[in-house]
């Protein structure tokens, strides 16, 4: 009974956050350190009911770090956001790019010399890439018709470009999809080992892939413990249009115990960015599971 009652109330206002931070270092010592390196983190600081998850840098400057993230509120929902922190102040911009019913996992690819976003957006039932021009951001084409993508992590090696994703509903937490294309807007085609991880606890994104010294190195999310507990780092092995092969080399766990969980990471430029879940419990939880179905509306193009 006690039991029962426990989970009755956990399922009602238990809630997860997460706190933002960023460590300079190089992915030498990152390596070497297996993410210990991590410890020597800031935080950065957000507005009160709101939280920042999955962050991907945009760019270094000497003073400041630019990011893209999903900036949640339990009022209005996740939405994507560009923020600019100063490290000499420690202070923020935001400047809001779409809202929606839900958009998280803004993954940022670089082609040529324009930024396009493929961002996570299955609530909305739509896969879309999004042109970023300054401060905004505009649809250019829909990909993956049918399937509701989550978390999608491009990385261009050799002469293909390499799209990873899961799916919803099709055991998102578990297996892993892979697709290639000659150009990020042609028709993606599926890898014959699909799903290339199958029931794994290392199948999830968890960040963009990092091409270090011919190498690459995929961050995945830890399930074996639970939604956004840890990290692994795997090296891709073999990647071609027949075969992929990769092999864990350490796990990352939350740094402190006030948190119970780590599952994102970006790295560019001698930073880290990468979140921490704490669990609290809040009245806030009904409040947007409501919002959500009566008020919150899908985006529209």
């Amino acid at each position: 009974m006690k039991l029962l009652i426990k989970r009755s109330i956990n399922s009602l206002f238990q809630i997860d956050l997460w706190d933002l931070f960023y460590c300079k270092s190089n992915f030498d010592q990152f390596l070497k350190t297996k993410g210990k390196i991590f410890k020597n983190n800031k935080k950065i600081h957000y507005k009160k009911n709101n939280f920042f998850a999955d962050p991907f840098i945009l760019k270094v400057k000497k003073n400041n770090i630019q990011l893209l993230v999903e900036d949640f509120s339990f009022l209005e929902g996740a939405k994507l956001s560009s923020i600019n922190f100063n490290f000499l102040s420690n202070t923020l911009k935001i400047n809001n790019l779409v809202r929606g019913k839900h958009f998280s996992y803004p993954f940022l690819f670089k082609n040529k010399k324009e930024i396009y976003l493929f961002p996570e957006m299955s609530e909305e039932r739509e896969n879309i890439i999004f042109l970023k021009k300054n401060n905004k951001i505009k649809p250019i084409k829909n990909y993956l018709f049918g399937e509701n993508v989550i978390d999608p992590t491009i990385v261009k090696y050799g002469k293909y470009y390499w799209l990873f994703c899961s799916f919803k509903n099709m055991g998102e937490n578990k297996n892993l999809y892979l697709f290639y294309a000659k150009n990020i807007f042609d028709n993606w085609i599926a890898h014959p080992k699909n799903p290339i991880l199958k029931n794994s606890n290392k199948a999830r994104p968890a960040g963009n892939i990092i091409l270090h010294k011919g190498k690459l190195y995929r961050p995945a999310q830890n399930f074996k413990d639970g939604y956004g507990s840890g990290l692994y780092l795997n090296l891709i092995e073999k990647l071609d249009k027949n075969d992929y092969f990769e092999k864990t080399l350490f796990k990352i766990s939350p740094l402190e115990k006030k948190y119970n969980g780590i599952h994102h990471i970006s790295f560019k430029d001698g930073y880290f960015v990468f979140d921490q879940k704490f669990t609290v419990y809040s009245i806030y939880k009904i409040i947007y599971y409501i919002l959500k179905k009566i008020y919150f509306k899908n985006y529209i193009n």
